[in-house]
């Protein structure tokens, strides 16, 4: 007897069309550059997107705690604490040492190692999404054409924060910033011989569209970090991750609590199919809010660091293979 077939999927065309903020980022800065002269820029543009109150709100640490949620059932928390637990300790005397170890040094290596993480993390579901879409496995061509833009959006990345945190570092005569815009450029012509090569052998029209469109996320960054509108090479990651995530949480959600698993968090809600789409985003909303403005004390920052270091590692895992969570997820192309 075949089970039956999940109600509720993650459509792959709405996850393409995610990337649309690409071309729209690109017009408002040639327009701004092109027609006004940076006064756009210069009078409405802060320079990183956090500043804005509503992004702040919605974009970042709502979704790392609305993934929370999703995993955190007993049954899930059960089949996965020996990999789970371990971690967590892990998490918690990188994120001590790093905000009460001596400083500035101390901290200057939390923040490499959470910009590394985060790059590897965001990147990481991206790519996959993409070979999923492309109905491929992960062969050598596709680790290659991953770490590559791993490499590349880690150097952008820095580029980006790096004299926030680490302030001017020059290495044998070399600053810094400017070697690591020579590498991400570097690496975006390498990535995209690779995208070339991997849509060559990929069958899947759709696929091969959110292969090209992941490195034209990776090129669109570097093009505008060189312009100096860094606010869209933080958006335009942060908006498609942040979504592409929701969009699996909920599918997941809605295909557990028409399955009659609906957990606590939905447990006294009907069962109508829009439920998650609004109830979720609403709950990690409200507790990310509180959490965002409390970071100046350091047990809520380190609080929110481990919950972050945890969502980035387990991400990783918990939607493979025959995972319980990915028994009620899938992705129709």
């Amino acid at each position: 007897m075949h089970p039956q077939p999940l109600p509720h999927s993650v459509d792959g065309r709405w996850l393409l069309a995610l990337y649309l903020v690409i071309p729209v980022s690109l017009v408002l800065v040639l327009i701004d550059l092109l027609l006004f002269e940076r006064q756009f820029q210069q009078q409405f543009l802060p320079d990183d997107p956090n500043n804005w109150a509503v992004w702040a709100l919605l974009f970042g640490l709502p979704h790392i705690i609305a993934s929370a949620l999703t995993v955190a059932r007993p049954a899930y928390v059960r089949h996965f604490w020996r990999r789970l637990l371990p971690a967590l300790l892990v998490f918690v005397v990188i994120s001590l040492l790093g905000l009460l170890g001596p400083q500035p040094l101390s901290y200057q290596v939390l923040f490499v190692f959470f910009a590394a993480f985060t790059v590897y993390h965001v990147l990481s579901q991206q790519l996959g999404v993409g070979l999923l879409l492309a109905g491929r496995r992960p062969d050598a061509l596709f680790v290659r054409w991953k770490w590559v833009a791993i490499i590349c959006g880690l150097a952008i990345y820095l580029n980006v924060y790096g004299q926030q945190f680490l302030g001017r570092v020059s290495l044998a005569g070399w600053d810094l910033y400017q070697a690591l815009a020579l590498l991400a450029g570097l690496l975006c012509a390498a990535l995209v011989v690779l995208t070339w090569q991997l849509v060559r052998v990929t069958e899947n029209k759709l696929g091969r569209a959110y292969l090209w469109a992941n490195a034209l996320l990776l090129l669109s960054a570097l093009l505008i970090d060189r312009l100096g509108y860094t606010l869209f090479v933080i958006l335009m990651p942060r908006f498609i991750h942040d979504l592409t995530a929701y969009s699996v949480y909920i599918t997941h959600d809605r295909n557990r609590n028409q399955g009659g698993e609906s957990g606590l968090l939905y447990r006294w809600l009907p069962r109508g199919r829009w439920v998650p789409l609004l109830w979720l985003p609403l709950c990690s909303v409200a507790i990310a809010w509180p959490l965002n403005n409390l970071q100046h004390y350091w047990p809520v920052a380190a609080a929110v660091l481990v919950v972050s270091f945890m969502h980035y590692y387990y991400e990783g895992f918990v939607w493979r293979g025959d995972s319980p969570l990915r028994q009620h997820v899938r992705f129709s192309r």
